[in-house]
């Protein structure tokens, strides 16, 4: 897992929608890692910032979601009760918000070493650790 990468809301809808300026850096910066991660929180909430703010059909949003989740190079990790009691813990320990603790613990959690995230509170953080693990948070469009 050392070449994964996990795969933050922003990044992700800005790779998915051609009309963000940070539309090549963010994808460029995806499709050059070996793998990724990502989990429901961050598919189902760039699904509604894709078809709620973004204004994209539910179909064409579906689709780019789909396909991205296709990808052979895409693991999928599945929130559980222990990931969610973890990310908990992390949200009190961090003072980070539900889903972003929620996303954070998720990738801390399965020991995936970084998260590409374009998130000023997130990026302040620099780095996470938490009973034995690290995560490195950097922005790939700086």
């Amino acid at each position: 897992m050392e070449d994964l990468i996990g795969v933050d809301t922003n990044i992700l809808v800005y790779a998915l929608d051609p009309t963000f300026p940070e539309h090549d850096q963010a994808k460029k910066a995806i499709l050059t890692s070996e793998g990724w991660a990502v989990n429901a929180t961050v598919l189902h909430e760039t699904y509604h910032t894709l078809v709620f703010r973004r204004k994209i059909s539910p179909t064409d949003s579906r689709r780019k979601i789909v396909e991205f989740l296709r990808d052979h190079r895409t693991l999928f990790i599945n929130l559980t009760k222990t990931v969610t009691l973890f990310a908990l813990d992390l949200a009190t320990r961090m003072s980070l918000g539900g889903r972003d603790s929620l996303i954070v613990g998720c990738y801390l959690y399965n020991r995936i070493p970084e998260i590409y995230s374009h998130d000023e509170d997130l990026l302040k953080l620099s780095e996470v650790s938490m009973k034995g693990r690290d995560l490195r948070i950097t922005d790939p469009i700086r």
